[in-house]
């Protein structure tokens, strides 16, 4: 029982370090402006993302990486990561969503948040039904296909 407990206070921390780093991301100021040219950087980050959709895609078909299509729910349950075949997905936290795009390599994925200007490289690999994805600290987790 404590080991469960214990596994669900890991996750808890280890989605909120996620999400604050991801805000430390998204400053409101960007090479000396202020809020007024936010909305000028999303649009040129959708636009990159937008590029980026299509090689995600084409990644997947070159490397074989198709298998990472689909819903993956965190093995102590509560966050689900959905990767749609046109390198969009979203990030379902249970309270929450982000939307993101993605390319992925033989042994990299690399999420980019909408809203963010720089993507999450993280290493992984998928096993039969498991997707491992180390964390920026090294760290193992788990997701178990849907």
């Amino acid at each position: 029982m404590k080991t469960s407990l214990f596994a669900k206070i890991i996750a808890v921390v280890c989605a909120l370090l996620m999400i604050v780093s991801l805000a430390a991301c998204g400053s409101s100021k960007t090479n000396g402006t202020d809020d007024k040219n936010s909305t000028t950087i999303s649009s040129s980050a959708s636009s990159t993302a937008d590029s980026k959709t299509d090689s995600a895609v084409s990644n997947a078909e070159k490397t074989g990486n198709s298998d990472i299509l689909g819903s993956w729910e965190y093995e102590s349950g509560g966050y689900t990561y959905t990767f749609n075949e046109d390198g969009t997905g979203v990030y379902d936290l249970g309270t929450s969503t982000m939307e993101f795009t993605y390319e992925v390599t033989d042994t990299q994925l690399s999420i980019l948040y909408t809203g963010n200007t720089s993507p999450m490289v993280l290493e992984y690999e998928i096993d039969g039904n498991k997707l491992n994805v180390k964390d920026s600290f090294g760290k193992d987790t788990i997701y178990i296909k849907k």
